[in-house]
C-alpha cells in the first residue's frame, strides 16, 4: 500500500486549520500529521515530523510567514503551499515566498466573490498533491525574508477593471495587415508558465539586455490581484521595461507586456493588445496557447513560443501554431523546472526546436533575435 502524503497545516486561524485539515483528509491519500497556530510551533513539527508538505499562512504571530519559510528552506527543505490573500501587500508577499522557495499558493478569500466550497477543496488537494512530488535544495540563509517584509510595502490601491474590447466577428472586414503591422528587428515573443512560472521568468528575462529587438508578451497563469505586482516587481529585477499590459498598447522592442490575470490577451494586425473575458480555456484565463495562436497568426515565423514551468498542457497548442508558420520554439527542461507537466507536454508533441533552463533560453532568444535582426 502507498504511503499516505504527510502534511503539516500552519494558520494563526484555529477555524482555518480544521477547515484545511478537513479538506485535505476527505482525500484517502492524504494525511495532515500536524497543526501549528504560529510560526515556532510551524517549524518544530516540520523539524520533528519530516512531512512531505507544508501548507503556511504568511500572516503568523511571532515569525512572520516569510522567516518560518526561509528557515525551513535552510534548515529542512520542504514543499511549502502558501496560503495567501489577494490584495496589494499579500500579492507582493507571496511573489517574495515563491523567490524563496514556496512552491505554489492559494487564495483563501476573493472579496465579493462566492467561493466554491468543492472547487477549492480540490485545489487545494491537487497543490498539496502535486508540490509534495518536488525535490526541494537547501537554501542559503540570506536574510532575504526580512528585506521582502520591508520592500512589500503598503497595500496597493485598487485596480480599475481593464476594458473589454470585442473581437471583430467572423467575415467582418478587417484592415490591410501589411500596412498596419510594425516591423520589430527581433519579432514577438510569447512567454507562457504556470506553477513556477515568476521566478522562471525572471532569470530568463534577466538574460536580455536593455536594447534587446525583439517585443515580449508574459502569460502567466496567476490571480488578477496579483499581476500589477509582478510586473513591478519583474521590472526592478530586469534590465528590461515589464509592465502589466492593458487594452491598445502596443508591442514595441524591449517591452515586456505581462497578460492580466482573468483576460485573454490577443493581438491585433496593428500590434495593439486586445483584452477579453471569452471563456477559459482548460481552466485557465489568460490561456498561453490563445496567445501564441493570436501573435502567431499576425506575425507569422518572426513568432517564438516558450513553454515554462507548469502543471497542464497550456502552450503546447499555442506551440503548434507558431511551428506551423515557421516560429522557434522553446521549453524549459525538467531538472530546472518546479512543475514540469507544461514544457513536458510540449516536448512530447513533438513542436519543440530546444529544451533548456530559463537562463539558456534566454542565450537561445538572443541568438535568434540577432540572426532576425
Amino acid at each position: 500500500m502507498t504511503r499516505p502524503v504527510r502534511v503539516v497545516v500552519a494558520d494563526d486561524s484555529p477555524f482555518i486549520c480544521k477547515l484545511m485539515s478537513s479538506y485535505l483528509q476527505s482525500s484517502p491519500d492524504i494525511e495532515v500529521v500536524g497543526t501549528a497556530l504560529n510560526g515556532k510551533r510551524a517549524i518544530k513539527l516540520v523539524q520533528e515530523l519530516r512531512p512531505d508538505a507544508v501548507t503556511l499562512d504568511l500572516e503568523m504571530p511571532g515569525m512572520h510567514g516569510l522567516e518560518v519559510l526561509e528557515y525551513i528552506m535552510h534548515e529542512c527543505p520542504t514543499p511549502v503551499i502558501i496560503i495567501s490573500g489577494v490584495s496589494g501587500k499579500g500579492a507582493a508577499i507571496t511573489l517574495s515566498a515563491l523567490e524563496l522557495g514556496a512552491v505554489d499558493f492559494i487564495l483563501k478569500y476573493t472579496p465579493g466573490v462566492d467561493t466554491n466550497a468543492e472547487a477549492l477543496r480540490q485545489e487545494i488537494i491537487d497543490k498539496v498533491r502535486t508540490g509534495s512530488t518536488i525535490k526541494m535544495i537547501r537554501s542559503l540563509r540570506t536574510g532575504q525574508a526580512q528585506r521582502s517584509l520591508r520592500q512589500s510595502g503598503p497595500e496597493l490601491t485598487a485596480i480599475s477593471p481593464v476594458p473589454i474590447v470585442e473581437t471583430p466577428e467572423v467575415g467582418q472586414t478587417q484592415p490591410n495587415r501589411q500596412e498596419l503591422t510594425p516591423y520589430l528587428p527581433g519579432g514577438v515573443i510569447v512567454i507562457g508558465a504556470s506553477t513556477g512560472g515568476p521566478m522562471a521568468v525572471r532569470d530568463l528575462l534577466k538574460c536580455l539586455p536593455v536594447d534587446f529587438p525583439g517585443a515580449i508578451i508574459v502569460v502567466q497563469h496567476i490571480p488578477a490581484s496579483f499581476t500589477q505586482v509582478l510586473a513591478a516587481q519583474l521590472n526592478r529585477q530586469v534590465p528590461l521595461t515589464v509592465k502589466e499590459a492593458t487594452a491598445d498598447d502596443c508591442l514595441k522592442p524591449g517591452l515586456v507586456l505581462v497578460a492580466p490575470g482573468d483576460y485573454h490577451l490577443l493581438l491585433q494586425p496593428s500590434a495593439r493588445v486586445e483584452l477579453n473575458q471569452g471563456p477559459e480555456i482548460m481552466g485557465h484565463r489568460p490561456s498561453i496557447d490563445v496567445t501564441m495562436q493570436s501573435v502567431a497568426q499576425i506575425y507569422g515565423s518572426r513568432t517564438t513560443g516558450v513553454v515554462l514551468t507548469g502543471m497542464g498542457s497550456d502552450g503546447s497548442q499555442g506551440l503548434v501554431a507558431i511551428r506551423a508558420k515557421g516560429g522557434k520554439t522553446f521549453a524549459q527542461d525538467t531538472a530546472t523546472s518546479v512543475v514540469s507537466g507544461m514544457p513536458q507536454r510540449a516536448v512530447e508533441k513533438g513542436v519543440v526546436d530546444r529544451v533548456g533552463s530559463p537562463s539558456e533560453i534566454g542565450k537561445f532568444l538572443m541568438h535568434v533575435s540577432r540572426f532576425r535582426n
